[in-house]
C-alpha cells in the first residue's frame, strides 16, 4: 500500500494508487508492504540530497530502499521478519520523495499533465526500490522498458492526449458539411448546393495517435418555417452549449463583417471561438485583404483563419489550432473507438446518401420535403439488399420524383447505389419506394417516426 505524506491532489493520489497496484501485480509484491510517498519542495529535496548523497542540487525524485532486491527477484517477507511492524505485520520497503516544483516544471517541459509526471516519478522510485537502476546503458534500457510496460498498461504515456468536441456553425451553404468531410477524411455529412441540407447534428470523428476531435456538423441558420426547422434550431443551441470549441464559418464571397456580426448574434457560448472564412479559392486576395483587416479589429474570437474546405487549404493549420485549445489528458482519452469516423450507423448513412442524391437531382421546391427511411438492410446476402422509402409531402412531388417512365427515381437509385457500394465495400441491390406523407415537417409524430431528433 501507499502511505501518502504530503498534500497530494485527490485525482493524482488515485492515479498513484493505480501505478502502485500495477507494479505490485507485475513484480508480485506481497500485500503486506508499505511505501512511504513524500511530497516536498525544492529546498527540502535539495537538503536531502546534500545530507544523504553529498550532492548540492535539486532533483525531481529521491528513493531510499529498505530492502535489498535485484531485478527479477521476488520480495519474500520471511527474509525481513525482523523488519516487520509488530503491530500490523506490515513491511515498509522504502521512502520516495517527489519534488512538487520539479514535477510541475517537467510536466510543462514534456508537454503533458502534472498528473502524468507524478505517476512517472513515483513509478521510477518504485522500480528503484525493486532493484531497477540506470547506472549503465544496459540497466537503463531494462528500467525504461519496465517503466513503459507499466505506464502503457495504465494508458499513462509520455505523449499527452487531446480530446474534445468542436461544433461547426454557419449559415446554410457556408460549407460546413464539406469542411467536416475534409477534416475527417471520410464522407460523413451529405453535401448539396441546395439549402437546408443538414437536418441533424452529425458527428465526424478525427483521430490520430494523440488526438480525437469530435466534430459536430449543425444545420445551417436560415429562416425557420416548419416544426422541423424549429428542432434544427434547438440542435444548434444544444451543440454550441456543450462543446470545447465553436468553428464559426462564413462565406468569403459575402461581406465578411456583416456575415460575422449576424452569426455572432446567434451564438451564445463560453467555448473558444475560431472564425473561419471559407471558400477563399473563389475570392480574390485583393478583395479579401481589406475585409480581413477590418474583421480582425472587431471579431471577438480567439482565432481567425481563411480556409478552403473544398480544396483543403489551411485545414492542417486548423487541426493544429484546434489541438491548442482542446483539454489535455495523461491517458488515451477517446469518446469513440479509434477506427470510427462517425456516430451514424450504416442504415442512417445509407438513408443520408439517398437523400443527398435526391437533393442533387430534384428541383429546388421539392428537396426540403424529402426524407428517407431504410426499412430493411440484409447485410448477409450477396449482393447486400437494401430497401428504403423516400417520402415527400405532395402527390405532385411524387410524380416528379418518379419521373417519366421512372427515369428520375432510377437516376437517384443508381447514384445512391454507387456511393453506398463505396461505403460498404460490397455490391448492393438498392430498392427505393416513393411515398407521400402530407405536411410531415409539421407533424411531431412523423418527425419522430422518421428518426429525426426531437429536442425537449
Amino acid at each position: 500500500m501507499v502511505e501518502f505524506l504530503g498534500n497530494f491532489n485527490e485525482e493524482i493520489k488515485a492515479n498513484l494508487v493505480r501505478v502502485y497496484n500495477e507494479v505490485s501485480r507485475v513484480l508480485s509484491l506481497p500485500k503486506s508492504v508499505i511505501v512511504n510517498l513524500n511530497l516536498v519542495n525544492e529546498k527540502q529535496i535539495k537538503q536531502l540530497n546534500k545530507t544523504t548523497r553529498n550532492i548540492d542540487k535539486v532533483t525531481d525524485v529521491l528513493t531510499y530502499p529498505y530492502v535489498n532486491l535485484k531485478v527479477g527477484q521476488k520480495l519474500k517477507l520471511k527474509d525481513y521478519a525482523f523488519e516487520l511492524d509488530p503491530a500490523n505485520k506490515m513491511l515498509t520497503i522504502g521512502d520516495i520523495y517527489i519534488c512538487n516544483e520539479r514535477a510541475i516544471a517537467q510536466a510543462k517541459e514534456y508537454n503533458h499533465t502534472v498528473n502524468r509526471e507524478f505517476c512517472f516519478l513515483f513509478l521510477h522510485g518504485l522500480l528503484h526500490i525493486c532493484g531497477y537502476d540506470h547506472l549503465n546503458d544496459a540497466d537503463a534500457k531494462l528500467m525504461e522498458a519496465m517503466q513503459n510496460k507499466i505506464l502503457n498498461a495504465l494508458n499513462i504515456t509520455r505523449n499527452s492526449y487531446k480530446c474534445g468536441f468542436v461544433t461547426i456553425v454557419g449559415d446554410t451553404n457556408a460549407g460546413k458539411s464539406t469542411l467536416i468531410n475534409q477534416l475527417v477524411g471520410e464522407h460523413v455529412a451529405i453535401v448539396s448546393p441546395k439549402s437546408q441540407t443538414t437536418r441533424e447534428n452529425i458527428k465526424g470523428i478525427y483521430n490520430d495517435s494523440t488526438t480525437q476531435i469530435v466534430f459536430v456538423d449543425t444545420p445551417g441558420y436560415h429562416k425557420r418555417k416548419t416544426l422541423v426547422d424549429e428542432q434544427m434550431d434547438k440542435q444548434i443551441e444544444e451543440a454550441t452549449a456543450d462543446t470545447e470549441i465553436v468553428l464559426m464559418l462564413i462565406d468569403a464571397n459575402k461581406p465578411l463583417v456583416d456575415s460575422y456580426l449576424k452569426l455572432d448574434k446567434k451564438i451564445s457560448t463560453n467555448a473558444k471561438k475560431i472564425l473561419l472564412i471559407n471558400k477563399i479559392d473563389e475570392a480574390s486576395y485583393q478583395k479579401l485583404y481589406p475585409q480581413l483587416a477590418e474583421l480582425s479589429k472587431i471579431a471577438k474570437t480567439d482565432e481567425i483563419l481563411p480556409i478552403s474546405a473544398l480544396k483543403g487549404k489551411n485545414c492542417d493549420v486548423l487541426i493544429d489550432m484546434i489541438k491548442k485549445y482542446l483539454p489535455t489528458y495523461d491517458y488515451e482519452m477517446r469518446y469513440y473507438p479509434i477506427d470510427e469516423y462517425t456516430d451514424k450507423n450504416l442504415r442512417q448513412m445509407v438513408a443520408e446518401i439517398v437523400r443527398e442524391k435526391a437533393l442533387l437531382c430534384l428541383d429546388d421546391e421539392i428537396p426540403h420535403g424529402v426524407q428517407v427511411v431504410v426499412t430493411d438492410y440484409k447485410e448477409n446476402s450477396t449482393p447486400i439488399e437494401i430497401y428504403a422509402d423516400l417520402y415527400c409531402e405532395k402527390e405532385s412531388h411524387k410524380a416528379i420524383i418518379l419521373g417519366k417512365a421512372g427515369e428520375m427515381i432510377k437516376k437517384i437509385s443508381t447514384l445512391s447505389r454507387i456511393s453506398i457500394e463505396k461505403l460498404v465495400q460490397n455490391k448492393v441491390n438498392l430498392q427505393l419506394y416513393v411515398k407521400v406523407k402530407p405536411n410531415w415537417r409539421n407533424d411531431i409524430k412523423a418527425i419522430e417516426n422518421f428518426g429525426l431528433k426531437v429536442s425537449e
